[in-house]
Order: structure tokens, then C-alpha cells, then sequence
């Protein structure tokens, strides 16, 4: 008879929670293409200035496009770096995922959650405390799989499990800049959040090692 799979030890197959990740990165992705590229509209029109505007908007969404693109693929490669060293899940690992998925599913809700408010805060302010929950879950999560021997994977070095600490840990210390910044009147909007999360993607790109 053969042993029981280890990737179906906990309350959900390892296996199954990495497609569900899957999805729902896929979705997160899929709403950023729909919030940030316009269609253009069915209006005939031979007026210069109209498509002059109509491309800069396509420019600029654009650019914000990729960058949310660029900020998602980086958390989805941090979290598949956490399973591929994790043997099995229990309920906590389970939990500190759903709540992880939560918050990569409202990066692209912000900007929609942020136009629909009667009395919206800074939008700057909603998507630090975003990032600022997602990267702090993610901690937390990995910081949980290194202290439980059953689920970190053996032979993991400590040199590893210091860089991948410090390549998610950037991610909450840059939002929690942002919110100081953007929190007060006199420095609002000083750092556009292209710029200042720039810092922590260069960092987690340059860093990124296998152990």
C-alpha cells in the first residue's frame, strides 16, 4: 500500500490551495486590465485634440497598468517561494493564506472602492494600507512556516530564509513610509506611489537569490 500523499496533510491539499492562488491572482490581473486600459468609444470623431487626449489617457493608464502588473507578479512569486518550501499546510497556514488572497484581490478593488466613496480618503493612503496588510500578511506567514518544523521544508538554509524575510519585509516598511507621507499635508503627494514603490521591487528584483 502506498504512503499517503504528503501535499494532502491539513485541511486543504497543498495542491489545491496553489491553484486556488492561481485564480486568484489571475482575477486580481484581470481587473487591473479592465480598471487601468479604456475602450475606446463608439463616437466618430475628426477632431485631432480628441485622439491627441485619447492616447496620452492609453500612455498614462498604461504605465499604471504595468506597474500594478509588476507589483502583483512580485507578491505571487513571494508567495509561491513560501509554498515550494512549505511540506504541508495546517488550519493557521490555511487562514494566514485566505487573508493574503483578501488583500491581493483589493489592490485593484482600491481604485474602484476609492471613486464609488461619498467622502473618499486619499486614494494614496488606501493603497499603502493595502500593500501595507498585504505584506504584513505574507510576513507573518512566512514567519510561521520557519518556526514550524512539519511544514518548512528541510535543508532550507538560514541564509535563505533571511532574504526571503527581508525581500517581503520592504513591501510593509515602504507602505507604512507612504502613509506618513501621504498622512500629512505638508508632504501629501511629494512621492508619487510609482516612484516610491519602485524602491522595493528594485530590491526584491536584485535580491532575488536561489539558495
Amino acid at each position: 500500500m502506498k504512503g499517503q500523499d504528503i501535499s494532502c496533510k491539513g485541511p486543504v491539499p497543498q495542491d489545491m490551495l496553489e491553484i486556488l492562488m492561481n485564480g486568484i491572482f489571475a482575477f486580481a490581473m484581470t481587473i487591473i486590465v479592465k480598471n487601468n486600459i479604456p475602450l475606446p468609444s463608439g463616437n466618430v470623431s475628426e477632431d485631432i485634440y480628441f485622439f491627441i487626449e485619447f492616447f496620452l489617457s492609453i500612455f498614462f493608464d498604461g504605465f499604471s497598468f504595468i506597474f500594478t502588473f509588476v507589483l502583483l507578479a512580485i507578491f505571487y512569486i513571494l508567495a509561491f517561494e513560501i509554498m515550494r518550501h512549505s511540506i504541508s499546510v495546517d488550519r493557521i497556514f490555511v487562514y494566514l493564506i485566505f487573508c493574503f488572497l483578501l488583500t491581493i484581490i483589493f489592490i485593484p478593488l482600491s481604485s474602484l472602492l476609492w471613486s464609488i466613496s461619498d467622502a473618499p480618503v486619499p486614494y494614496g493612503l488606501l493603497f499603502h494600507a493595502n500593500i501595507l496588510a498585504c505584506g504584513l500578511t505574507l510576513y507573518c506567514l512566512w514567519a510561521y512556516v520557519q518556526k514550524s518544523p512539519g511544514i518548512i521544508l528541510k535543508g532550507t538554509s538560514a541564509a535563505y530564509m533571511k532574504n526571503l524575510s527581508m525581500r517581503i519585509g520592504v513591501f510593509p516598511l515602504t507602505a507604512l513610509v507612504g502613509i506618513i507621507i501621504d498622512g500629512n499635508e505638508l508632504s501629501f503627494g511629494i512621492i508619487p506611489i510609482i516612484l516610491l514603490y519602485l524602491v522595493p521591487i528594485i530590491i526584491c528584483i536584485r535580491n532575488a537569490r536561489d539558495f
